[in-house]
């Protein structure tokens, strides 16, 4: 199995802060560097769960963008895409009950230089992040490259990434991008899904719109619920997860290694992926998990 992924590429900066921050002081806490990104995540998991990976997205020859680079190639992930002089960073602080994400997505200039070539050969599936969709000055791109994906026989996954900048694009007018891509298969949390189908002008009535999916129509829904697990909409039937139990470390990128998981092996592997990630601090599989042990879960 092939995915190749099109999306961020980025350096996850990891803060657990088991006991608080403490205002103006000095906080004890455990620093970790990671590759991240939506993007990087699931094709990290792709290559993790055994399956094969590529990312097109930005990288960089130096510094903090080397790092995440070698990281990826690391663990499987074959790297496509133009370099970039700033690259993003996202960095997560993690406290007692509570995660905050504060995200600087670095030059998007990577983003018009979007196209088919050999990095797309061969694939089963294009994994599209919502976060370059909504992110592009030239979707039309991203639609094009969804085309010629399709017309080579690679299905297409879209994950809607985020419900605060679907609601700054707009809800209609987002709707109207991803549905173009034509995906099989849409991945949202149920913000997101509400997000890209609120307001005035959203039309759904068609094969991969809300009414379509519930309906039976062509496009599988994977709606996920956090702490609730997941509801995957398929022909129409829903089929809800609870989540595999297990002892929750981190959930940040859960819902990328679920994606992961659906992608390369179905439902089930899809809520094991997800049960595996938040069990661990980060969200890319622990690297024990990438050489194929199982010591770390």
């Amino acid at each position: 199995m092939l995915v190749c992924c099109l999306g961020d590429v980025m350096l996850d900066v990891i803060v657990d802060a088991p006991t608080g921050i403490v205002a103006d002081d000095d906080t004890t806490a455990r620093i970790a560097l990671a590759p991240g990104g939506q993007a990087a995540n699931v094709a990290a998991w792709v290559a993790a769960l055994g399956g094969e990976s590529r990312v097109f997205g930005p990288h960089a020859e130096s510094g903090a963008g080397r790092l995440v680079g070698d990281e990826l190639s690391g663990a499987g992930v074959e790297m496509h895409g133009p370099t970039t002089a700033q690259p993003g960073v996202v960095m997560s602080l993690l406290t007692p009950g509570t995660r905050s994400l504060a995200s600087d997505p670095g030059s998007l200039d990577w983003l018009t230089e979007i196209a088919p070539g050999p990095w797309l050969e061969g694939a089963d599936w294009l994994f599209v992040s919502g976060y370059a969709l909504l992110r592009s000055p030239q979707p039309q791109q991203i639609i094009d490259l969804a085309a010629t994906a399709r017309s080579a026989g690679t299905s297409v996954a879209v994950d809607l990434s985020s419900a605060a900048m679907i609601t700054q694009y707009g809800a209609a007018a987002f709707h109207r991008l991803w549905r173009a891509l034509r995906p099989s298969v849409i991945f949202a949390n149920d913000d997101e899904w509400a997000a890209t189908n609120a307001g005035d002008g959203v039309d759904t009535d068609d094969s991969a719109g809300a009414s379509g999916v519930a309906a039976g129509g062509g496009a599988v829904l994977v709606l996920k619920h956090g702490s609730r697990g997941a509801t995957f909409v398929i022909d129409g039937i829903a089929d809800h997860r609870p989540p595999e139990p297990a002892q929750i470390v981190d959930v940040t990128g859960s819902g990328d290694a679920l994606s992961a998981g659906y992608l390369v092996g179905g439902v089930e592997l899809a809520m094991t992926a997800a049960a595996r990630c938040a069990s661990h601090t980060g969200a890319q599989p622990p690297r024990a998990l990438r050489a194929g042990s199982e010591e770390s879960e």
